[in-house]
């Protein structure tokens, strides 16, 4: 088992925003995580980090994450949030060689191996001229494929993206698509991805789990899922 949610209830003090969620992926899989604002997506994710407190359990590879010192560390789980802000001038391939973190001891430099497997990365991105760039002067678009690049290098078993989307043009929506899409069938990684962009959903192999269902689910990613998703969510039904 992959991941399993059992029983899940978190929040933030008086307010809890999930209640008894429960699902299991199996094996390495693409799953959407929608739903209105304030059902509990985000939360979702400070749970797998244990930045809330929770009761139920969670797992991944049949352990529990209470019993897991820092999983970002040991290259179970990496997390990319929905913002990410750079203010100072930086060069592209070194924010990108900062995905090699966990594998430095404290104060250690990252030396001219390190700078070739980023520079691989952004190759297989075809990103390699932007390399030597200033990440500020960058669109919304490139940077955010220069911080996929640094996930992909944490070479994480379980991802966690936080609307990788938001803002970006239709031709980088669908290039961070179908990037997960080639990380969970060529990598074997399994990707867990907030978004409220569900008709680019369409050409994904993976599932929806809609938070703001009465009782949450997996469900198949397939044209008539995510229609119904989307009128559902366009209702404005509240979570019962």
């Amino acid at each position: 088992m992959i991941v399993e949610v059992d029983k899940l209830v978190a929040g933030y003090e008086q307010r809890v925003l999930i209640r008894n969620l429960s699902f299991c992926i199996p094996a390495p899989g693409f799953i959407a995580i929608i739903g209105h604002n304030g059902a509990g997506k985000t939360t979702l994710f400070k749970a797998f980090q244990q930045q809330v407190p929770y009761q139920g359990a969670i797992r991944v590879l049949q352990q529990d994450l209470h019993s897991i010192p820092n999983p970002a560390a040991q290259g179970i789980l990496s997390y990319l949030p929905q913002k990410n802000i750079v203010s100072f001038p930086i060069k592209v391939h070194d924010l990108v060689v900062m995905g090699l973190f966990r594998k430095k001891r404290f104060f250690e430099n990252y030396g001219a191996q390190d700078y070739e497997q980023a520079a691989t990365i952004m190759k297989q991105l075809h990103l390699a001229h932007l390399l030597d760039q200033d990440f500020t002067t960058l669109s919304g678009g490139e940077q955010q494929m220069v911080w996929l690049a640094q996930l992909m290098l944490q070479d994480a078993g379980i991802c966690l993206l936080d609307e990788p989307t938001q803002q970006l043009d239709v031709y980088y929506k669908k290039q961070v698509f179908s990037l997960l899409q080639d990380w969970v069938l060529q990598q074997g990684k399994t990707v867990l991805c907030i978004t409220h962009d569900l008709h680019n959903l369409l050409p994904m192999q993976g599932y929806i789990l809609n938070l703001s269902k009465p009782s949450p689910v997996l469900e198949r990613i397939t044209p008539e899922t995510v229609q119904q998703n989307q009128d559902f969510l366009e209702a404005g039904r509240p979570r019962l």
